[in-house]
């Protein structure tokens, strides 16, 4: 099928590299652009805290209505987060979902409580008790209950099959595509909704059938894809009569064009027929082929090459409240459901002056009677410090999503955010209270924190020091224990510009401390490498990576 009366613009084909946190550490100071941004941030987290401490204050004067709804309604919600006339509240309340339309429409509405469900304890105590149902990286609800809220409404049209939709199914809720809070939700404008679908979608980066074009300038993806059913392109397409591709395609003008052949135009009559559309004959071109794509799913091998990156001061913290994917985060999504193949990018983004921004790893996996081995080879320096490896098996939730990142944050020592504290690193579970402005993160006492190790709900960390050999291990939970491990060795070689370091894991040795490897688990991994002259920042790191013995759903099987 011939283009008619279209151009091109091409534009870069690279993975845009994800959105970087703070500056790097070695970044000329005051470079940032985020300064003025942070200072805001600031000033509307002290008017959070005013505004809570004002409420806790007079919390008997907060009222019940009906059913735990908030007597005061949303005035009562705005003010607390109220900040000021750019502030995310008055969009949403102008807007389908608040309450300033007509008196008849508008008669049942509860305007924020809507969404958000009885909150009058949470307006009696910000700070203490989450809204009935959350929607922000703070006693975030589950999935099910945010999009229960949004079905309440919309499960009668527009998501009417949501309930088999592959989205639903991937941990993908409304509120990962859609926001509300602003004067207008970049999914419903045509002309911006592949800035919200090529966040995941990466294959349509690069536009129609893969010839780098603007994406704003093709179609929008809803023309042939419905997001919120399971339905193939075809059905949504025989309802609209091939839309998306009669915006550039224009029948009527290719049946007078030259370019178009006597076979072609005989071909197109066929589009007369209403059971017809264009992807009958024009099938799999629509975008880029898939093989020059990464996978979406991991393709399981005991061998391949991995890309860890330099991972610049990104934090727990940062991934599960500020960055672009923390919804589908906060709802059991893997960091690899987005960013497997953007390694590289991701480093380049986050590394400013740093170099390189990225390592690339040969990782092999074998097994004997009573072994596990590992090898590692990268080409480095004669001076690289040493390898690290992470590993859980399914006990802490936010390791299995984050990998390594899950045991940094903010109050470490040596990020942005730490205050004095003396931090290493720890897990999120091990918290009563996680650190808050003007709160200090409190751990667990001993005897819950001795419960959660037998259960199995800690980290084991291996460490290799590059130029002596030496092997050591550690248990990660509320802080990192370091131990002797007769159960795990390790050999180092560097040789022509390459290292290569052999881990051998005995598999009959069993200790209270010690991960089990058991042939039917499946298991997280993460893998550093500190660079000559690391001060803390000079280290390069995966994402979580998995491992089993049999299986489709890894990125490595050992058998």
């Amino acid at each position: 099928m011939q283009r008619s009366g279209s151009t091109t613009k091409p534009v870069s084909t690279a993975i845009p590299a994800s959105p970087t946190r703070r500056t790097p550490r070695n970044s000329t100071p005051g470079s940032s652009k985020r300064g003025g941004q942070g200072i805001e941030t600031m000033m509307k987290a002290l008017r959070i805290c005013i505004a809570g401490i004002a409420l806790l204050g007079s919390a008997g004067a907060i009222s019940q209505g009906e059913e735990g709804y908030a007597s005061g309604g949303s005035e009562l919600c705005i003010s607390c987060h109220d900040f000021g006339p750019e502030s995310p509240v008055h969009a949403v309340m102008a807007g389908s979902h608040g309450t300033n339309g007509d008196a008849e429409a508008m008669q049942d509405r509860r305007g924020c409580e809507d969404c958000h469900g009885p909150s009058a304890n949470h307006a009696g105590a910000p700070t203490q008790i989450s809204p009935g149902v959350s929607f922000g990286p703070r006693w975030s609800a589950s999935s099910a209950a945010q999009d229960g809220t949004c079905l309440t409404c919309h499960e009668e049209n527009v998501a009417a099959h949501w309930g088999d939709s592959l989205h639903m199914l991937n941990n993908v809720t409304c509120v990962s595509c859609h926001d509300i809070h602003t004067g207008g939700d970049s999914v419903l404008f045509e002309s911006r909704q592949a800035e919200v679908c090529t966040v995941c979608h990466k294959a349509e980066k690069t536009g129609m059938h893969g010839l780098d074009k603007d994406t704003d300038g093709g179609p929008p993806c809803s023309s042939c894809h419905n997001s919120h059913n399971h339905e193939s392109a075809k059905t949504e397409m025989l309802l609209n009569r091939s839309e998306g591709c009669r915006t550039c395609h224009d029948l009527v003008k290719m049946a007078k064009s030259d370019q178009v052949s006597d076979r072609a135009r005989s071909y197109h009559k066929v589009m007369a027929n209403p059971e017809r559309t264009c992807i009958e004959c024009h099938g799999g071109i629509a975008h880029a082929t898939t093989d020059s794509v990464t996978s979406f799913a991991p393709q399981p091998g005991n061998s391949k090459e991995v890309t860890l990156f330099y991972p610049g001061t990104t934090t727990a913290e940062w991934l599960v409240e500020n960055h672009p994917g923390s919804q589908p985060l906060r709802q059991g999504a893997g960091c690899q459901q987005c960013h497997r193949g953007e390694e590289a990018a991701i480093g380049q983004s986050l590394a400013g002056e740093f170099q390189p921004a990225s390592r690339r790893v040969d990782v092999s996996f074998s097994r004997d009677a009573d072994s596990l081995r590992v090898q590692l080879r990268w080409k480095g320096q004669r001076n690289d410090q040493a390898l690290s490896m992470m590993w859980g098996k399914g006990g802490d939730e936010t390791f299995r999503r984050g990998g390594c990142f899950a045991a940094c944050h903010d109050d470490m020592s040596g990020m942005p955010g730490n205050r004095g504290q003396q931090t290493g690193k720890y897990l999120w579970s091990s918290r009563e209270q996680r650190q808050q402005i003007g709160r200090p993160a409190i751990a667990k006492d001993q005897a819950a924190l001795a419960k959660m190790m037998e259960q199995g709900k800690f980290v084991v960390m291996w460490h290799v020091d590059l130029n002596s050999g030496k092997a050591r291990t550690a248990t990660l939970l509320d802080q990192v224990n370091w131990r002797a491990e007769p159960a795990f060795r390790a050999s180092t070689r560097f040789e022509n510009g390459w290292w290569q370091v052999d881990l051998r894991r005995s598999l009959t040795h069993q200790a209270s401390h010690v991960l089990p490897f058991d042939p039917e688990g499946q298991y997280t991994f993460g893998i550093a490498i500190n660079g000559a002259d690391n001060a803390g920042g000079g280290h390069w790191v995966s994402l979580p990576l998995t491992l089993r013995s049999s299986g489709e759903d890894s990125d490595f099987k050992v058998e």
